[in-house]
């Protein structure tokens, strides 16, 4: 059963060209991975606030980042503070707690 994870990240100081690019540069990373099938960045109506909406089909993916990412994913913390983080799926061994 897959894993979804729902984050919101709020730009920080005028950012907003960091965090697109940030973004950008992990959607094309993650590509199409049989582990991750839904990986998409949004906008939301509030000035420079982003949605980005995951879908792992290995309920321990989601504490794990590809290593492709880490820095990528650092970028990202330079130019956004993550608001909230909320996972649904099937509770069980192999869930982490907790994403980000």
């Amino acid at each position: 059963m897959s894993i979804f994870v729902r984050a919101r990240f709020d730009v920080r100081d005028r950012r907003q060209d960091g965090i697109e690019r940030s973004a950008t540069a992990l959607h094309e990373a993650a590509g199409p991975e049989p582990v991750s099938p839904t990986y998409r960045w949004f906008t939301l109506p509030e000035p420079g606030a982003y949605l980005v909406l995951e879908e792992y089909a290995d309920p321990a993916a989601p504490g794990a980042a590809p290593e492709c990412c880490t820095g990528l994913l650092t970028s990202l913390g330079r130019c956004a503070d993550m608001a909230f983080a909320e996972m649904y799926g099937a509770l069980g061994p192999g869930r982490p707690d907790a994403v980000g």
